[in-house]
C-alpha cells in the first residue's frame, strides 16, 4: 500500500483506498455520536416537484423546517448528468501525481484538494475533491494536455444548466419570504448577475470497513444555497435535533433517481433573518464508490448580505450584521461553526 500525503491540502489519501483495517489517520471516534436513521415517517425529507402549483409554499416550509429538500422535474437532461459523471470518473481516475499538478494554492479556492473545513478536524476525510470557480480550462490543460476540451465542454454546459436552476430556486425562496416579484431585483440575491457559482466535484471511494470513516465532517455551507447531484449513491446525512419523537439523530438523504438535493447555507440564513435553517450535514462512506457534484451559489465578492428589511422591521429586529461572502469565509476560517454567532448584532466580535 502506498500513500501520497499533502497535509496542506488536508489530504492523506491511500491511492487505492483498499484496507482491511482503517489507518488511525482516517479513523473517527465520533462517527456514532448520534444514531443514523432512514428518511421515513417524521424524518422523511421533503421531495418537491418543481411543477407543483403550491411550489412557493412548499419550498418555504422546507427551508424553515428542514433547511434541505429534494427536487424533481428540474429540467436538466439525464444525458447531461451521465456525461458529467463520466468526466468525474475520468478526473478522479488520474494518477495522484497528475492531480497534484492542479492542487489548490494559498488564497485560491479552485483546484484539487480537501474541503475548506478540513483543517478544523484532527482526522483525514475519506475523499478527494476538485473545485471549479470560473473557467476550468487552465486546470484541464494541465490534467489532459492533449485532450482537455471534452471535460471543459461538459462542465460549462452543466454550469449553465445548474445556474438557471439555482436562480429559479433562489427566486422561489425569496417569494416564500414574502418578497414580491417587483422587489426581487432590489435584493442582493434577486439579481442573477450578482450571484456567483462555485462547483465542487467529489469522490468518496469505496471502503471495506466504512463504519469509522467520514467523507466530510459535520459542517454548514457558507453560501446562499447548494445544489447537489448524488449520482444514485446515498452518503449525505443531515442532523435533526432532539424533538418530541426522537433523540438527536443523523438522517440519511436518499439518492432518488433524477433528482437534486438543495440545502440552505449560512448567507441565506442571515438574509432570512434566521427563518431559513442552515442545515448541519456530513458525508458518510460505504462499500460502494460514490461521486457527487455540489454547486454553491453566493454573492459577488463586494456584495454585503444582511437580513432583508422586509423581515427585520417592527416585529423583529435584525439579528445579524451585513457581511460579504469572503468576509464570512474569513471568519469561518478562524471560528468555524461559531462564525454566525460572531456576526450577530449583539456580538462584540471584531474581524481581525
Amino acid at each position: 500500500m502506498s500513500l501520497h500525503t499533502t497535509r496542506n491540502l488536508k489530504i492523506h489519501q491511500p491511492e487505492n483506498f483498499e484496507f482491511d483495517s482503517i489507518p488511525d489517520s482516517h479513523s473517527w471516534d465520533d462517527v456514532h455520536d448520534h444514531p443514523s436513521v432512514e428518511p421515513i415517517g417524521p424524518d422523511a425529507i421533503p421531495v418537491i416537484d418543481l411543477n407543483d402549483p403550491k411550489l412557493i409554499a412548499k419550498i418555504g416550509k422546507a427551508c424553515e423546517e428542514w433547511g434541505i429538500f429534494i427536487i424533481s422535474n428540474h429540467g436538466i437532461e439525464s444525458e447531461l448528468l451521465n456525461q458529467l459523471c463520466s468526466q468525474m470518473h475520468r478526473l478522479f481516475a488520474l494518477p495522484a501525481e497528475v492531480k497534484l499538478k492542479v492542487a489548490k494554492t494559498e488564497g485560491n479556492d479552485a483546484g484539487y484538494g480537501g474541503a475548506p473545513v478540513s483543517h478544523f478536524f484532527p482526522k483525514f476525510s475519506w475523499s478527494e475533491g476538485f473545485a471549479i470557480v470560473g473557467s476550468p480550462v487552465d486546470h484541464a490543460k494541465k490534467l489532459w494536455p492533449d485532450d482537455y476540451s471534452s471535460f471543459c465542454e461538459i462542465i460549462e454546459e452543466y454550469n449553465k444548466a445548474i445556474n438557471s436552476l439555482g436562480c429559479r430556486l433562489i427566486h422561489a425562496m425569496l417569494l416564500s419570504l414574502g418578497v414580491s416579484e417587483e422587489e426581487l431585483c432590489q435584493t442582493p440575491i434577486g439579481d442573477s448577475s450578482k450571484v456567483k457559482t462555485a462547483m465542487h466535484l467529489n469522490s468518496y471511494p469505496a471502503c471495506t470497513n466504512p463504519d469509522w470513516v467520514l467523507g466530510l465532517p459535520p459542517h454548514t455551507d457558507s453560501a446562499y444555497v447548494a445544489i447537489l447531484y448524488q449520482n444514485g449513491v446515498p452518503g449525505l446525512q443531515v442532523l435533526r435535533c432532539k424533538d418530541d419523537i426522537s433523540p438527536t439523530r443523523w438522517v440519511t438523504v436518499p439518492a432518488v433517481p433524477n433528482t437534486f438535493v438543495v440545502n440552505i447555507g449560512d448567507l441565506l440564513h442571515v438574509l432570512s433573518n434566521g427563518r431559513f435553517h442552515n442545515v448541519l450535514h456530513r458525508v458518510t462512506i460505504s462499500k460502494i464508490n460514490r461521486l457527487s457534484c455540489a454547486c454553491f451559489f453566493g454573492p459577488q465578492a463586494d456584495v454585503k448580505v444582511g437580513p432583508l428589511s422586509k423581515l427585520a422591521g417592527l416585529e423583529q429586529s435584525p439579528l445579524y450584521r451585513p457581511v460579504t461572502w469572503p468576509g464570512l469565509k474569513k471568519i469561518r476560517s478562524v471560528l468555524h461553526d461559531k462564525a454566525l454567532q460572531a456576526i450577530k448584532i449583539d456580538s462584540n466580535y471584531i474581524e481581525g
